[in-house]
């Protein structure tokens, strides 16, 4: 288009000065012609900058300017794509006609995006691939990128990859890309493959701190904690601010019940100057764990200082002063909790605990009806229910609960040996061995847990550890049973 820089760096110019004339003209209140050319520059501007105000206000002057040019009508329809009305966007491009080559790429990205965006891969597919020629190589991740994702969408993950290959080589950023990388692998279950690709990587360059950690999160996501460790480890070796690697490895660390040394790993992502709301959530998490209380509020209040709508914070609170016996106090953190994240059952679970503690029974079962209404399906809504009855020596109240919620939990196992320990206590023997038999029956491993129950009432109930013997002998002749 340009025979020379000296032309390209003119051009550039006017098109600034007619952008200039264009925000004086608005300033002023006032109206003035554009070229089409001219209101492509301009449009452009505030995309690029994503004043999306400014570029809709621009292409509908530039429409009613020049209401035949396809060029603008392209810019029209990407107005209404970055604006998430896709089907609008696909409308206008329905209107385009194609007359003029250097109009091509843009016609062919456009169109592709929105046909993407309305979920009609196929054809998006093949528009990308018709825009491809109109650019020089060292032009085409977003394409690539745009390929490999339908690719993706549509669940073909080789030809997916080869296109995230061809991105990876052009992108400044490759995070993303590994990402995506990452989950074409694990999407199509070759969990091995995605661990062999990154490791090559770091083979060619053993300072790719971002590949490191795509090996720790592979591992993680296959539930081999341990192996986890020493990619994580080489990847804050090498990029020590990295927030998400330090939380991930930190994650690994408490899964592992290995508090002090997640405590080590986010305090030293604080040396290192990264300081959140989250990463003093998880210390103030770990000490916790570790019965350190006033550490733990520390980093819990520390937390809420940096971000005071975070809800974990009011959280880690509420647990300290209900395990310092401040039954009140917790419940106003664990209610705050709540406000900032009403999906979050465990804040409501907190607050009925806190309540029976403080023998408000009724209050108690609010919260924990509340839970049994939005989730009617999660068995420990109806434990919780059967435990609170328990509590009050309302047996029948609970057998009841513990019955309905078997039927609305396909006979969930833990409610099973509920059951069997409900009718121990209200003495009704023999539906007591019945409802274990079924509970073994249906998890015959647990059964340690049943007699820490209450040892005394059925740790020496003969009939009991009889029944457990037979089924112990049965599990050791038919082990697949």
């Amino acid at each position: 288009m340009f025979e020379d820089e000296d032309d390209y760096f003119e051009h550039e110019a006017e098109m600034e000065k007619s952008f200039e004339k264009y925000e004086a003209m608005l300033k002023d209140n006032d109206s003035a012609y554009f070229d089409s050319e001219e209101f492509e520059y301009i449009i452009d501007h505030y995309t690029k900058n994503n004043q999306l105000k400014r570029s809709r206000q621009a292409v509908e002057m530039a429409m009613a300017q020049h209401p035949e040019s396809n060029m603008l009508k392209i810019k029209y329809a990407r107005q209404y794509l970055l604006e998430n009305d896709a089907q609008r966007a696909f409308d206008i491009m329905q209107q385009v006609e194609r007359v003029d080559d250097e109009d091509d790429p843009d016609y062919f990205l456009t169109l592709g995006s929105c046909l993407a965006v309305l979920g009609k891969s196929e054809e998006a597919l093949e528009n990308y691939f018709s825009a491809l020629p109109y650019f020089d190589e060292d032009e085409k991740f977003e394409l690539y990128n745009a390929i490999a994702y339908e690719y993706q969408h549509m669940q073909q993950y080789d030809l997916a990859l080869e296109f995230y290959g061809k991105a990876l080589a052009l992108a400044d950023d490759k995070d993303t890309i590994y990402h995506e990388i990452r989950c074409c692998y694990l999407s199509s279950g070759r969990k091995e493959e995605a661990i062999d690709y990154f490791q090559k990587l770091v083979d060619k360059d053993p300072y790719n701190s971002k590949a490191w950690t795509n090996i720790g999160d592979v591992y993680r996501m296959m539930g081999q904690y341990e192996e986890s460790i020493d990619p994580y480890e080489y990847a804050l070796s090498i990029d020590p601010e990295d927030l998400w690697t330090n939380m991930h490895l930190a994650d690994i660390y408490y899964d592992l019940e290995r508090y002090k040394e997640a405590i080590d790993t986010l305090e030293e992502a604080l040396r290192n100057g990264v300081e959140t709301s989250m990463i003093h959530t998880t210390i103030g998490d770990c000490y916790y764990r570790l019965n350190d209380l006033q550490t733990a509020e520390e980093h819990f209040t520390k937390a809420l200082e940096i971000n005071p709508m975070i809800g974990s914070g009011y959280a880690g609170l509420g647990y300290v002063f209900s395990d310092r016996g401040n039954s009140r106090k917790a419940i106003k953190y664990f209610e705050k909790a709540l406000e900032l994240e009403p999906w979050e059952t465990d804040h409501l679970y907190s607050i009925a605990t806190d309540y029976m503690k403080l023998k408000e029974y009724d209050k108690a079962m609010e919260c924990l009806r509340e839970i049994q209404k939005d989730t009617p399906n999660d068995a420990d809504a109806y434990y919780y229910i059967a435990d609170l009855y328990g509590q009050q020596d309302m047996i029948d109240e609970a057998i009841n609960t513990i019955k309905f919620g078997l039927l609305q939990t396909d006979n969930n196992t833990s409610l099973l040996y509920l059951l069997a320990y409900a009718y121990f206590v209200k003495g009704s023997h023999n539906e007591g061995l019945e409802a274990l038999d079924q509970a073994l029956d249906a998890d015959f491993e647990v059964w340690p847990d049943f007699l820490e129950y209450d040892k005394e009432l059925l740790a020496n109930d003969n009939d009991i550890l009889e029944l457990i013997e037979q089924h112990k002998n049965r599990q050791e002749t038919n082990p697949t049973e």
